[in-house]
């Protein structure tokens, strides 16, 4: 089954502002993953990837008690030279289309993971 993405404002406004950001350290959650970490992807476009390699795990979720695609122990798309192919690629991609499918992202992740493994 394809998922259209539905934070695609979110998408629009990092690529509006066309650079990466960095560490967030007035966020309430800083650091999510590591100190340094950039928080440009704080919502991740590939969520949930459900692929281990970059840190994720299935878990059970804190409030609902159900399986979740849990993020915690990611560090890639929060490394700068990750989180600025991403911005990119994604850029390049939204400038054709006004929509995003769960398995295009899933490509580009792929793509990216080529080039900077975790």
């Amino acid at each position: 089954m394809i998922h259209i993405v539905s934070n695609i404002e979110y998408f629009e406004e990092v690529i509006k502002y066309n650079k990466i950001i960095g560490p967030k350290k007035d966020c309430k959650y800083y650091p999510c993953h590591f100190d340094g970490q950039d928080c440009t992807w704080c919502f991740c476009p590939f969520y949930p990837c459900q692929d281990g390699i970059t840190g994720g795990v299935l878990k059970i979720g804190e409030l609902s008690g159900k399986l979740v695609w849990g993020c915690a122990k990611c560090r890639w798309i929060h490394r700068p030279e990750v989180a600025s192919l991403i911005l990119k690629s994604l850029k390049r991609i939204m400038k054709k289309e006004r929509s995003l499918t769960k398995n295009q992202l899933l490509k580009l992740r792929e793509e990216i993971l080529k080039i900077f493994p975790p």
